[in-house]
């Protein structure tokens, strides 16, 4: 028989949901349709790390270990994942590829790879990081070289000899042309559309989560102010570089990234930022000014997008493509005292996380998401009766 609750995806948004039904006693399975623990997180490049701090990105009550410093690494983050589920024997299964997810009765049946099964709740867990966001450039089937999401990136060392342009200026697209120049010829080509924040890993000489952790122990105007003034801190002047800045008003569009790797780059000769090509031909990209850079591999820092293709439902979503979810006053009973939890709107049982990113990021946040929806998930089941509807395999 199936389990009361189903949460699809293993990664960290899943793991954190688990961890939070199995402490409710909650009746509860994950399944993933890879093989692997966070999949998203086991085969990363190398020289990939959180940029966010260990003090706010670790599992609940489980810190990172001294040795992984204050950015862990993408490897070291998935080891640790894996350390945290076997610890607390979570109750996941892996290879279980879902179909589809649609309403029935007062549950949710779920069509996957190892049949039909009909569940009271259903926890959304994929992310944003399993769907790869592929935009259609203009001509780019005309081009001969190779053309690759970051996604599928594991290194410079693909790349040696080669001319290439990454294609995105967020977090990944400046991590790869930072490393890229080790192997790739020069320059590395940064095509950019919208500007670039880029802000100082340690602003005033701390990292931005112990500032916030400081500020805590303030008293109000002055942690306001002094939270204020690290959350805007940021290097002046990196247009002079030919780096891209948002014009005044547009800065909360563009992407930004930390540390100064990329103005190093740039002034070394390393890294040329260009505008987004307008056309591309079968060994050049062709450039707004009509001009050609020649080059061998385009890398597609392009982002992802909410994996929720096995949803049967038409939902809501807000300006920036994630569903919107039911407003009601829930409190948990400690500090985290939302008026909105997780429940997609307008499908009660369906419950959606690992999206919705704010204040101290997105592994901070994958806590609270895991906790509240374990209380959501609580008051859901005495709603519905169990085995509402049979299972067929």
């Amino acid at each position: 028989m199936p389990h009361d609750v189903l949460v699809i995806g293993a990664g960290p948004a899943g793991i954190a949901c688990a961890y939070y039904l199995q402490q409710a006693g909650i009746d509860y399975e994950v399944i993933d349709r890879a093989n692997v623990i966070a999949a998203t997180w086991a085969d990363q490049y190398p020289s990939l790390r959180l940029n966010t701090t260990r003090f706010f990105s670790h599992m609940p009550g489980e810190k990172f270990p001294l040795r992984y410093g204050l950015f862990p690494s993408a490897r070291q983050y998935h080891d640790y994942l894996v350390r945290f589920v076997r610890k607390h024997q979570l109750n996941i299964t892996l290879g279980i590829r879902v179909d589809q997810v649609a309403p029935e009765g007062e549950g949710w049946r779920v069509e996957s790879s190892r049949g039909s099964e009909w569940y009271r709740a259903v926890v959304i867990a994929t992310g944003r990081f399993s769907k790869p966001y592929v935009p259609h450039l203009p001509g780019i089937e005309h081009f001969e070289g190779t053309v690759l999401h970051s996604h599928e990136y594991k290194g410079p060392d693909a790349f040696a000899g080669q001319r290439v342009m990454v294609v995105g200026n967020g977090p990944s697209g400046v991590d790869l042309v930072v490393e890229l120049p080790q192997k790739a010829a020069l320059p590395v080509y940064l095509a950019m559309r919208t500007g670039l924040v880029l802000r100082p890993r340690y602003p005033y000489g701390l990292p931005k989560h112990l500032w916030m952790i400081l500020t805590e122990y303030l008293p109000q105007p002055l942690s306001g102010w002094l939270e204020q003034k690290v959350m805007n801190a940021k290097y002046e002047g990196i247009d002079r570089y030919g780096i891209k800045v948002p014009a005044p008003g547009d800065e909360t569009g563009a992407a930004g990234t930390r540390g100064p790797e990329l103005i190093h780059a740039v002034r070394r000769g390393q890294v040329k930022p260009v505008d987004s090509p307008v056309d591309f031909e079968a060994q050049a990209a062709v450039m707004p000014d009509s001009s050609r850079i020649e080059i061998d591999a385009v890398i597609l820092a392009t982002g992802f997008e909410p994996a929720l293709d096995c949803l049967a439902v038409d939902y809501e979503v807000d300006e920036i493509g994630l569903p919107l979810r039911e407003v009601r006053d829930f409190v948990v009973d400690r500090t985290y005292k939302p008026s909105t939890g997780y429940e997609m709107k307008g499908y009660p049982g369906l419950f959606i996380a690992g999206v919705f990113y704010q204040g101290k990021g997105a592994m901070f946040n994958f806590n609270l998401e895991g906790e509240l929806i374990a209380h959501q998930v609580e008051e859901r089941l005495q709603q519905v009766s169990p085995a509402a509807v049979g299972v067929e395999s």
